[in-house]
Protein backbone atom coordinates (compact mmCIF):
# COMPACT_ATOMS: atom_id res chain seq x y z
CA UNK A 1 0.00 0.00 0.00
CA UNK A 2 2.67 2.52 1.04
CA UNK A 3 5.47 0.56 -0.64
CA UNK A 4 7.67 0.58 2.45
CA UNK A 5 10.65 -1.82 2.41
CA UNK A 6 12.52 -3.45 5.31
CA UNK A 7 15.16 -0.74 5.45
CA UNK A 8 12.52 2.01 5.79
CA UNK A 9 10.74 0.01 8.50
CA UNK A 10 14.02 -0.35 10.42
CA UNK A 11 14.61 3.42 10.27
CA UNK A 12 11.03 4.19 11.44
CA UNK A 13 11.38 1.67 14.31
CA UNK A 14 14.73 3.14 15.38
CA UNK A 15 13.30 6.69 15.35
CA UNK A 16 10.22 5.53 17.31
CA UNK A 17 12.46 3.82 19.86
CA UNK A 18 14.54 6.98 20.31
CA UNK A 19 11.56 9.43 20.41
CA UNK A 20 9.07 7.36 22.44
CA UNK A 21 11.52 5.37 24.52
CA UNK A 22 11.71 1.66 25.25
CA UNK A 23 9.31 1.89 28.22
CA UNK A 24 6.40 3.53 26.33
CA UNK A 25 6.95 1.77 22.95
CA UNK A 26 4.65 -1.27 23.62
CA UNK A 27 1.85 1.05 24.77
CA UNK A 28 2.28 3.25 21.68
CA UNK A 29 2.25 0.18 19.40
CA UNK A 30 -1.03 -1.00 21.00
CA UNK A 31 -2.68 2.38 20.53
CA UNK A 32 -1.37 2.53 16.92
CA UNK A 33 -2.86 -0.95 16.27
CA UNK A 34 -6.15 0.16 17.85
CA UNK A 35 -6.38 3.23 15.58
CA UNK A 36 -5.43 1.15 12.55
CA UNK A 37 -8.22 -1.37 13.31
CA UNK A 38 -10.70 1.48 13.76
CA UNK A 39 -9.65 3.09 10.45
CA UNK A 40 -9.94 -0.24 8.62
CA UNK A 41 -13.36 -0.86 10.18
CA UNK A 42 -14.59 2.54 9.04
CA UNK A 43 -13.21 1.99 5.52
CA UNK A 44 -14.88 -1.45 5.35
CA UNK A 45 -18.21 0.03 6.54
CA UNK A 46 -17.96 2.86 4.00
CA UNK A 47 -17.18 0.38 1.20
CA UNK A 48 -20.13 -1.85 2.15
CA UNK A 49 -22.42 1.22 2.18
CA UNK A 50 -21.24 2.17 -1.30
CA UNK A 51 -21.71 -1.43 -2.49
CA UNK A 52 -25.26 -1.46 -1.09
CA UNK A 53 -26.12 1.77 -2.90
CA UNK A 54 -24.74 0.42 -6.18
CA UNK A 55 -26.60 -2.87 -5.72
CA UNK A 56 -29.84 -0.99 -4.94
CA UNK A 57 -29.39 1.20 -8.02
CA UNK A 58 -28.80 -1.89 -10.18
CA UNK A 59 -31.90 -3.54 -8.71
CA UNK A 60 -33.95 -0.41 -9.38
CA UNK A 61 -32.74 -0.34 -12.98
CA UNK A 62 -33.60 -4.02 -13.38
CA UNK A 63 -37.02 -3.43 -11.81
CA UNK A 64 -37.71 -0.56 -14.25
CA UNK A 65 -36.61 -2.71 -17.18
CA UNK A 66 -38.96 -5.51 -16.13
CA UNK A 67 -41.87 -3.10 -15.68
CA UNK A 68 -41.29 -1.60 -19.13
CA UNK A 69 -41.16 -5.11 -20.63
CA UNK A 70 -44.47 -6.01 -18.94
CA UNK A 71 -46.23 -2.93 -20.34
CA UNK A 72 -44.79 -3.36 -23.86
CA UNK A 73 -47.54 -3.63 -26.49
CA UNK A 74 -46.14 -5.24 -29.63
CA UNK A 75 -49.26 -4.49 -31.68
CA UNK A 76 -49.02 -0.80 -30.92
CA UNK A 77 -45.29 -0.81 -31.68
CA UNK A 78 -45.84 -2.47 -35.05
CA UNK A 79 -48.69 -0.09 -35.86
CA UNK A 80 -46.52 2.95 -35.01
CA UNK A 81 -43.72 1.56 -37.18
CA UNK A 82 -45.91 0.83 -40.20
CA UNK A 83 -48.35 3.74 -39.97
CA UNK A 84 -46.90 6.47 -37.73
CA UNK A 85 -49.32 9.18 -38.94
CA UNK A 86 -52.47 7.01 -38.92
CA UNK A 87 -53.33 7.67 -42.59
CA UNK A 88 -53.56 3.99 -43.50
CA UNK A 89 -55.88 3.28 -40.58
CA UNK A 90 -58.15 6.17 -41.58
CA UNK A 91 -58.24 5.01 -45.20
CA UNK A 92 -59.01 1.42 -44.15
CA UNK A 93 -61.87 2.48 -41.87
CA UNK A 94 -63.30 4.75 -44.62
CA UNK A 95 -63.07 1.89 -47.11
CA UNK A 96 -64.76 -0.46 -44.63
CA UNK A 97 -67.61 2.03 -44.09
CA UNK A 98 -68.00 2.42 -47.84
CA UNK A 99 -68.17 -1.36 -48.38
CA UNK A 100 -70.69 -1.72 -45.53
CA UNK A 101 -72.85 1.00 -47.08
CA UNK A 102 -72.74 -0.68 -50.50
CA UNK A 103 -73.65 -4.04 -48.98
CA UNK A 104 -76.56 -2.54 -47.06
CA UNK A 105 -77.82 -0.80 -50.20
CA UNK A 106 -77.59 -4.02 -52.23
CA UNK A 107 -79.44 -5.93 -49.51
CA UNK A 108 -82.23 -3.33 -49.54
CA UNK A 109 -82.49 -3.61 -53.33
CA UNK A 110 -82.67 -7.37 -53.09
CA UNK A 111 -85.50 -7.20 -50.58
CA UNK A 112 -87.35 -4.69 -52.74
CA UNK A 113 -86.97 -6.77 -55.93
CA UNK A 114 -88.10 -10.20 -55.01
CA UNK A 115 -88.32 -10.91 -51.34
CA UNK A 116 -85.47 -13.40 -51.40
CA UNK A 117 -85.57 -13.61 -47.63
CA UNK A 118 -89.01 -15.30 -47.84
CA UNK A 119 -87.61 -18.12 -49.94
CA UNK A 120 -84.62 -18.62 -47.65
CA UNK A 121 -82.13 -18.33 -50.54
CA UNK A 122 -79.68 -15.52 -51.08
CA UNK A 123 -80.59 -13.24 -53.92
CA UNK A 124 -78.50 -12.57 -56.98
CA UNK A 125 -77.81 -9.05 -55.67
CA UNK A 126 -76.43 -10.50 -52.44
CA UNK A 127 -74.19 -12.77 -54.48
CA UNK A 128 -73.01 -9.78 -56.46
CA UNK A 129 -72.20 -7.96 -53.23
CA UNK A 130 -70.13 -10.92 -52.13
CA UNK A 131 -68.32 -10.97 -55.48
CA UNK A 132 -67.68 -7.21 -55.22
CA UNK A 133 -66.30 -7.69 -51.72
CA UNK A 134 -64.03 -10.51 -52.94
CA UNK A 135 -62.76 -8.33 -55.80
CA UNK A 136 -61.91 -5.49 -53.38
CA UNK A 137 -60.14 -7.75 -50.91
CA UNK A 138 -56.42 -7.25 -50.73
CA UNK A 139 -54.53 -10.46 -51.23
CA UNK A 140 -50.95 -10.85 -50.09
CA UNK A 141 -48.46 -11.63 -52.86
CA UNK A 142 -47.89 -15.32 -53.39
CA UNK A 143 -44.48 -16.47 -52.31
CA UNK A 144 -42.82 -19.56 -53.56
CA UNK A 145 -40.00 -21.28 -51.80
CA UNK A 146 -37.16 -22.71 -53.87
CA UNK A 147 -37.46 -26.47 -54.26
CA UNK A 148 -35.47 -28.44 -51.76
CA UNK A 149 -32.85 -30.75 -53.26
CA UNK A 150 -33.68 -34.40 -52.93
CA UNK A 151 -31.19 -36.32 -50.89
CA UNK A 152 -30.42 -39.94 -51.56
CA UNK A 153 -30.77 -42.15 -48.51
CA UNK A 154 -27.47 -43.34 -47.11
CA UNK A 155 -26.93 -47.11 -47.15
CA UNK A 156 -27.16 -48.64 -43.70
CA UNK A 157 -24.02 -50.30 -42.47
CA UNK A 158 -24.25 -53.68 -40.78
CA UNK A 159 -22.41 -53.95 -37.48
CA UNK A 160 -19.35 -56.18 -37.45
CA UNK A 161 -19.72 -59.36 -35.39
CA UNK A 162 -17.87 -59.32 -32.07
CA UNK A 163 -15.01 -61.82 -31.73
CA UNK A 164 -15.57 -64.63 -29.24
CA UNK A 165 -13.35 -64.52 -26.16
CA UNK A 166 -10.68 -67.18 -25.88
CA UNK A 167 -11.40 -69.96 -23.38
CA UNK A 168 -8.92 -71.21 -20.88
CA UNK A 169 -8.60 -74.99 -20.47
CA UNK A 170 -10.83 -76.38 -17.75
CA UNK A 171 -9.10 -77.60 -14.62
CA UNK A 172 -10.07 -80.51 -12.40
CA UNK A 173 -9.16 -80.73 -8.74
CA UNK A 174 -6.81 -83.58 -7.87
CA UNK A 175 -8.97 -84.43 -4.89
CA UNK A 176 -8.15 -87.91 -3.53
CA UNK A 177 -4.89 -87.24 -1.79
CA UNK A 178 -6.14 -83.94 -0.37
CA UNK A 179 -3.99 -82.01 -2.77
CA UNK A 180 -5.69 -78.74 -3.64
CA UNK A 181 -3.63 -78.13 -6.78
CA UNK A 182 -5.56 -78.08 -9.98
CA UNK A 183 -4.53 -79.91 -13.07
CA UNK A 184 -5.69 -79.30 -16.62
CA UNK A 185 -8.54 -81.54 -17.82
CA UNK A 186 -7.71 -84.15 -20.45
CA UNK A 187 -9.76 -84.35 -23.54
Amino acid sequence: MFDIGWSEMAVVTLIALIVIGPKELPKAMRSLAKWTRKARSMAREFQSGIDDMVREADLEDARKTIESAKSFDIGKSVEETIDPTGDLRDQASGFQKEVSGVQAEMAREAVDEGGAEDAGEPSAAAGTAKETEDENAIEPPATTAPPEPELEPEPELEPEPEPEPEREPETVAAGADGDSAKQPARS
